[in-house]
């Protein structure tokens, strides 16, 4: 058995810089663990703009890490200071399948539940530790998480300002989502943001040597296909600023950090114009 912590020999545990962590009740009764990276210095006189990523425990550091860095170098990435909230749950496990399933999926108490929670209840939470900006929030997320931010987008448009969907599992009960898409597309909204799906090369059709039974079930899945399909679609219609990215030689979990950067580049992109203003 392996001890439960290292031997002592000088080690320390580590930490992010200029994050905390938070447990928070919904008005519903669910647990959750929020994790929050808060800029330094003074906030924009419209708050900060905002990064909210589902699977926090899975997704925080390293979109958090990405966002200090790039805001580091605003005259290269134009990013400037943001709050990165990643919303986790108790256990701290990157990828609660119980709980993400109740949360992500759009099933009657589930991804509408919990898009009430985010917008009446935990980013006022957060607002009071750090003004936030509401006319320029994104959320992002990945696979299940994907598949919530094209939920959101399509049927409350306007929730968020920029969306971010990482391999969206399209694919979920014979592709339901699309229905929603054609509403989405049919009402023609005039202020529906940004959008940007990203997939990893491999998730469709695998590098590596898989069973047969797996190589069947990801073809089925077309997630590669599915995603580049919704993308020309939606940047067709004129209906939301779609952007679509394919990373190269990745798979459904190696790809997380790369959509993690572009995301962050994408969701606060022109925010470094903040900081150039208060300087």
């Amino acid at each position: 058995m392996q001890p439960d912590s290292p031997p002592d020999i000088g080690l320390a545990p580590v930490t992010l810089p200029q994050a905390w962590q938070r447990d928070f009740a919904a008005r519903d009764g669910s647990r959750y663990r929020l994790l929050i990276s808060v800029p330094e210095g003074p906030a924009p006189a419209r708050g900060f703009p905002s990064l909210v990523l589902v699977d926090g425990h899975a997704l925080f550091p390293m979109a958090a890490t990405a966002a200090r860095l790039q805001a580091q170098r605003p005259e290269a990435t134009g990013v400037g200071p943001a709050v990165v909230i990643g919303i986790g749950y108790p256990d701290e496990r990157p990828f609660d399948a119980e709980r993400r399933q109740r949360d992500l999926l759009p099933v009657p108490g589930g991804a509408d539940r919990f898009l009430d929670a985010i917008i009446d209840e935990i980013l006022p939470a957060v607002a009071r530790i750090a003004p936030l900006d509401p006319a320029r929030r994104a959320l992002a997320g990945h696979s299940y998480g994907g598949l919530f931010v094209l939920h959101a987008l399509f049927t409350r448009p306007g929730l968020f300002e920029a969306h971010v969907a990482g391999s969206p599992s399209i694919w979920w009960q014979d592709r339901a989502i699309l229905a929603s898409e054609v509403a989405f597309r049919r009402s023609g909204p005039a202020s529906a943001g940004r959008l940007l799906i990203t997939v990893g090369s491999h998730e469709q059709a695998p590098a590596l040597a898989v069973t047969l039974q797996r190589a069947e079930r990801l073809a089925r899945a077309r997630m590669r296909d599915n995603a580049a399909e919704m993308a020309e679609r939606l940047s067709a219609s004129g209906c939301v600023n779609c952007s679509f990215t394919e990373f190269p030689g990745e798979n459904h979990v190696s790809v997380i950090p790369s959509m993690l950067s572009r995301a962050v580049a994408f969701a606060l992109a022109g925010t470094a114009q903040d900081k150039a203003a208060a300087a």
